[in-house]
């Protein structure tokens, strides 16, 4: 759900989003509402894994983060539908905010009543690329050069069949580069005719995708694809023989000591194009996992290959770029260029990764509605804010 680039959307005309819409918000400015000034606090050390500190041991000033907070709180034009902020640097919790403080109509899709656990939409597929590294480095699929068709053998292919079907590989699917007709950004998601509604309202949501017909080559042209993200999913469920929840508890979520988390779910599975919910910290962990080459804590629980080769460019479109289910883009602080790779879902939900100053950066949101986004502008608060604060 590449929400960051609607800006880059407008000038180069190739973006949108993903997912379900909601409810409206004010388009006013609300700085007269009354509210406590903030005070800095380090975030609670708990036994989730992560090791926090204050702000003060890194050298950091926090005047930065606390106009930002104030900002948040005070309802300012631009700092609108924030429900967390987070930041992790140097390996360590330093700053943790939670605005969010009763459940919404998006904890109703897994009847979630946990306000910790927050809807990722699109970032679980940031998620699902790391469980499919893992099952490629324990020997359940060959390579991302296997052909997927090849899991799928129990399926019809007989609708719009095309020969060049049959030549599409598992890294065409993680890089968004299907060849299918598929536009998911130009429809509204309320509207029927929108496939990503289509392909979840199916009686068959695979057979759907398996049956839309050939556009262009397969690894040629970028067609963003939530329906494919989901194929990716039982893709994986094929390969193992287990469930993607079930490999996903074991292999990733137990090693990173995530033990709350919810999803909903499509034919039978966790939609791993957009269902799943967790803390902001525990999002934040897939984060440093990326950050530290595939371990977490000094345990490997990804290939440091397969982090390289899922956060580098093969798909540039010069602003933005995409890897395997994560995008890349650039910031620009005080005359410094940031290279940032990141998890983008619909929403305002976010993990962007920064190697080069050692940190990781959550947001979660609800800005679902095109007035409720044009509210709140993240890249404004990360280069104004967070990252002058954190150089």
């Amino acid at each position: 759900m590449p929400e960051l680039h609607q800006q880059a959307k407008r000038l180069l005309s190739v973006f949108m989003i993903c997912c379900i819409a909601s409810c409206g918000g004010s388009g006013s400015d609300s700085n007269n509402k009354v509210f406590t000034p903030y005070q800095y606090q380090a975030p609670e050390q708990t036994n989730d894994g992560w090791q926090s500190a204050d702000l003060a041991e890194l050298n950091i000033q926090p005047d930065l983060l606390t106009t930002l907070v104030d900002n948040i709180n005070s309802d300012t034009n631009g700092f609108r539908h924030i429900d967390s902020v987070l930041i992790v640097k140097d390996n360590k919790l330093v700053f943790e905010q939670q605005f969010k403080r009763e459940l919404d109509f998006s904890d109703d899709w897994a009847n979630n009543k946990d306000i910790d656990l927050h809807i990722l939409n699109s970032v679980t597929k940031s998620f699902n690329s790391a469980l499919i590294g893992i099952a490629i480095e324990q020997g359940y699929i060959a390579s991302p050069e296997v052909k997927v068709l090849d899991y799928f053998q129990h399926k019809n292919f007989n609708a719009n069949w095309d020969v060049r079907k049959a030549d599409v590989t598992l890294k065409n699917w993680l890089t968004m580069r299907h060849g299918l007709q598929w536009d998911e950004w130009n429809v509204s998601y309320l509207l029927p005719e929108n496939l990503n509604s289509q392909m979840n309202n199916a009686a068959d949501p695979i057979q759907f995708l398996l049956d839309r017909p050939m556009a262009t080559e397969p690894g040629e042209t970028f067609a963003y694809s939530t329906g494919i993200s989901f194929g990716i999913g039982r893709l994986l469920q094929h390969a193992t023989g287990q469930s993607v929840s079930h490999f996903m508890q074991h292999n990733l979520f137990d090693p990173l000591n995530i033990a709350n988390y919810d999803y909903w779910s499509l034919d039978g599975q966790l939609h791993t194009g957009s269902a799943l919910y967790l803390s902001s910290r525990d999002m934040a962990k897939l984060g440093q996992l990326y950050l530290d080459k595939g371990k977490w804590q000094g345990q490997q629980v990804i290939s440091s290959a397969w982090v390289e080769e899922s956060t580098v460019r093969h798909v540039d479109n010069g602003s933005w770029g995409y890897g395997y289910q994560w995008w890349m883009t650039t910031f620009t602080v005080n005359g410094e260029q940031l290279d940032t790779f990141y998890a983008d879902g619909f929403g305002g939900q976010f993990i962007f990764v920064f190697p080069s100053i050692n940190a990781v950066i959550v947001f979660t949101g609800d800005a679902y509605e095109p007035e409720q986004k044009e509210q709140r502008n993240v890249s404004q608060i990360l280069e104004q804010y967070i990252l002058p604060a954190l150089l």
